[in-house]
Order: C-alpha cells, then sequence, then structure tokens
C-alpha cells in the first residue's frame, strides 16, 4: 500500500507541475499580447507626438513671420509720423 500511496502523490506532483507548466505559458502569451498591444499605442502616441511637433515648428515660423511683418508695419507708422 505504501508504493500505492508514492505512486499517487508522484502522479499528484507531476499533474499539478503540468498545471503550474500551462498556465504559465498561458500567462507568458497574454505578458506578450499586452506588450504587442502596449507597443502599438506608443508607436501611435509617438507618430502624434511627432506630428504635434511638427505642428509646433510651422506655428513657431509663421509667428516669426508675423512678429517680423509687425515690426516692418511699426517702423512704417513711425516713419510717417516722423513726416508730419
Amino acid at each position: 500500500m505504501g508504493g500505492t500511496n508514492s505512486q499517487k502523490e508522484l502522479l499528484s506532483l507531476i499533474r499539478d507541475v503540468s498545471t503550474e507548466k500551462s498556465q504559465g505559458e498561458r500567462r507568458v502569451v497574454n505578458l506578450k499580447k499586452q506588450i504587442e498591444e502596449r507597443q502599438s499605442e506608443l508607436d501611435s502616441v509617438n507618430l502624434e507626438l511627432e506630428e504635434a511637433k511638427r505642428l509646433k515648428e510651422c506655428t513657431e515660423q509663421e509667428l516669426k513671420g508675423y512678429e517680423v511683418e509687425l515690426s516692418m508695419n511699426e517702423s512704417s507708422i513711425q516713419t510717417l509720423e516722423g513726416y508730419r
């Protein structure tokens, strides 16, 4: 009977290890999926960031153009006021 008990314990241990391995494999698969999803989200956010940077640079250049135009207008106004 002692041998039968040992065999049952061994089979139980083997089942437990098999179950743990299976659960571990599922966890790894789920973690890989999560990593892929996060990488995709990160890529998307990086694209949005690059677009925002590009728009910022364009806006800054446009603002500089307006500042130059304003400065020229102010100079013209001062020149015209000087002729009065």
